[in-house]
């Protein structure tokens, strides 16, 4: 989160002005702060995350939240802690933010703790499993964890394959195991065609965390936005504000 704090006295105005009109100053700062986060830092933070991420989601583009000012607090600016469902923007953007290790993934946990993988091991999709932002859809992987017997559940509703008749004719359960392939372990998929049945990967184990190098510095963005641009927001905040001064 990036919390705008800004010093008035760096502003040369601000020594042309009258006692009464110094009552002014917070409103003043309320309106460069608010202007600051919603009109230069998230705009800012916007062009930076179609230049360096690769290929955001439509939700993605949509979690950076800026907070306006009010007498009690400054604006701030910072990811979308929270969905309606779906992982939020802060936990999957850290690797990009802060760069590092990669740590387990929900569906990885859930892989872990039916004894489907080390504790030890990561997942590491196919390429051919991937959407056109560069992900495995939430549909995809339900269905894969729903044959393997690690889907998860929620509000009474059972999403791992059964042996209902309504489940079979999906074949979920058929469809995917985990094993080794060729001395490759993971997850596969059988697959049948006119020259018998085969097996491609769904997703390969690895026994290292995936690395991620920092391409989406957050904060150092956010610091570089407001420096540049404080001092004239702050004098066209101020001039504002004094020309409401009754």
């Amino acid at each position: 989160m990036i919390d705008l704090k800004l010093d008035i006295d760096s502003v040369s105005l601000v020594r042309e002005i009258s006692d009464i009109q110094r009552k002014q100053i917070p409103y003043a700062l309320m309106l460069a702060q608010t202007r600051l986060a919603t009109q230069r830092v998230k705009p800012g933070m916007l062009k930076v995350m179609v230049q360096r991420l690769d290929r955001p989601t439509p939700t993605t583009m949509k979690s950076p939240f800026a907070q306006a000012a009010t007498k009690q607090r400054g604006a701030k600016v910072w990811f979308k802690d929270q969905w309606t469902t779906g992982i939020p923007a802060d936990a999957y953007l850290q690797q990009a933010v802060q760069g590092g290790p990669r740590p387990h993934k929900r569906f990885e946990k859930s892989l872990i703790a039916q004894g489907l993988t080390k504790s030890g091991q990561y997942a590491i999709p196919s390429p051919g499993l991937l959407n056109q932002y560069g992900n495995v859809s939430r549909g995809v992987m339900t269905r894969i964890l729903s044959g393997l017997g690690a889907a998860e559940g929620g509000r009474g509703y059972q999403a791992n394959a059964t042996g209902s008749k309504r489940s079979q004719c999906k074949g979920n359960a058929e469809r995917y195991f985990v094993g080794a392939v060729d001395g490759e372990a993971g997850m596969w998929e059988r697959k049948a065609s006119a020259f018998g049945e085969g097996v491609k990967p769904a997703f390969i184990y690895s026994d290292g965390a995936p690395q991620y190098r920092t391409i989406f510095p957050f904060f150092k963005i956010g610091e570089n936005i407001v420096q540049a641009q404080y001092r004239a927001e702050l004098t066209t905040a101020l001039r504002d504000a004094l020309s409401t001064a009754r």
